[in-house]
């Protein structure tokens, strides 16, 4: 059977820890039968970014979005109260592609780092998608996700 070309969104920049955690998770997508596409990893920019999402988000049959902390907020005021204390946010592309993802009607599999605040399509219930929680510390998220593929993958095939 052919892989299944599967859109991860991802920020080009993770620490080094796991980026080391990368190394056998995506050998585990090709065992699960994904080719995992990402922009800037193993797929040439050659449009404007945007449009670059979506010309190759329309060749995948599904995607899989990794809301991994990238910005750290600190201080500052939301809704007119003060922040109390820190969080974390993923990228705004992870954003971005969700909704490209979601509104393609594509399979998507949401991800969202433990700790990261659950903002826009990562709140539960905000889109038609099931967000599921995981860590990088450690080998055991690489595994604890092999059911969530399978699933995404039958709804690939259906």
């Amino acid at each position: 059977m052919p892989l299944i070309d599967v859109f991860l969104s991802r920020p080009n920049w993770v620490p080094d820890h796991v980026e080391k955690q990368f190394a056998s998770f995506y050998p585990l997508l090709e065992e699960q039968g994904f080719r995992p596409r990402t922009i800037g990893k193993d797929v040439v920019p050659i449009a404007t970014p945007f449009q670059h999402v979506v010309n190759l988000m329309n060749k995948c049959q599904c995607t899989i979005v990794l809301g991994l902390p990238q910005i750290r907020v600190e201080s500052g005021t939301m809704k007119s109260e003060k922040i109390e204390k820190s969080f974390s946010l993923p990228t705004e592309w992870n954003q971005i592609e969700a909704a490209i993802s979601i509104m393609l009607n594509k399979p998507t599999l949401m991800m969202l780092h433990k700790g990261v605040a659950a903002r826009g399509l990562f709140d539960r219930g905000a889109a038609n998608v099931f967000v599921h929680e995981f860590h990088t510390l450690g080998p055991k998220w690489v595994k604890d996700i092999e059911p969530k593929l399978a699933a995404l993958r039958e709804l690939v095939h259906a």
